[in-house]
C-alpha cells in the first residue's frame, strides 16, 4: 500500500520518493513505515510541513545515523526547490534531522510530532512489533548473530533509561506504556538467549 501524496508533493517528487521507500533492501524503513508513520502523524495533528517532513526522512537509507538523515535533508532541497518555499525547505530539512536522535526541546511541537510520528512502532501490538524488529534484523545482514544481539541491547537499554519516549502528551497517552512493555520484553529475551547460548556464533 502507497500513501496518498495529492496536496503535499508534485506528482514526480512522489514518484521518486516512493522508489526509494521501495528500495529492495528495505524490509522495515519501507513503503510500510511511511503509512504507518504518517497516519500517526495526521493522528497527531502534524502540519504540512510536517507531513512533507515524514516523507523525506528515511528517503535515503543505508543505516548510518545521521549521514542517512544529512542525505535526506539534501534531497529535500534538490527536489522541493521552486516547489517550496526557502524557508519552509530549512523547516523540512530541520525535521527531518531530528528524527536522527529523536531529542527535541520541550518548546518544539513540530520536532515532537515528527520524531512521535517516527516512534510510534514502538507501541505496536506485540506480534507487529516483533515483526518490526525482524525487518531492522534484516537490514544488517552483515552483523553477525553475537554482534547484532549486543548493540540490539546496547540500544533498549539506552533508550528505556530515558524518562519517556514520546514527546507530545497525545502520543504518550497512545503509546508510551505499550513502548517501554515492547522494549522491555525485547531486552529481557535478547538477554536470556545470550545466556543461554543459543544465538549463533
Amino acid at each position: 500500500m502507497n500513501p496518498d501524496p495529492a496536496g503535499l508533493l508534485p506528482d514526480s517528487v512522489a514518484a521518486e520518493l516512493l522508489r526509494r521507500w521501495a528500495e529492495p533492501h528495505r524490509h522495515y524503513h519501507d513503503t510500510s513505515h511511511l503509512v504507518n508513520g504518517l497516519v500517526a502523524l495526521e493522528t497527531l495533528g502534524g502540519s504540512r510541513l510536517e507531513l512533507i517532513a515524514f516523507w523525506f526522512h528515511d528517503a535515503v537509507h543505508s543505516n548510518s545515523t545521521p549521514e542517512d538523515e544529512r542525505a535526506s535533508a539534501a534531497l529535500v532541497a534538490d527536489l522541493l526547490e521552486g516547489h517550496e518555499a526557502p524557508s519552509d525547505i530549512t523547516e523540512i530539512q530541520r525535521l527531518v534531522m531530528l528524527t536522527a536522535g529523536h531529542l527535541t526541546a520541550p518548546d518544539d511541537i513540530a520536532g515532537q510530532r515528527v520524531c512521535d510520528a517516527d516512534l510510534s512502532a514502538l507501541g505496536a501490538d506485540g506480534d507487529a512489533y516483533r515483526r518490526n524488529v525482524e525487518g531492522i534484523r534484516a537490514e544488517l545482514p552483515h552483523l553477525t548473530d553475537q554482534e547484532w544481539v549486543h548493540g540490539r541491547s546496547e540500544f533498549l537499554a539506552r533508550f528505556l533509561e530515558r524518562g519517556h519516549f514520546f514527546g507530545t502528551d497525545r502520543a504518550r497517552g497512545l503509546w508510551e506504556a505499550a513502548a517501554r512493555a515492547n522494549l522491555r520484553d525485547e531486552l529481557e529475551n535478547l538477554r536470556l538467549a545470550n545466556h543461554s547460548g543459543s544465538i549463533g556464533p
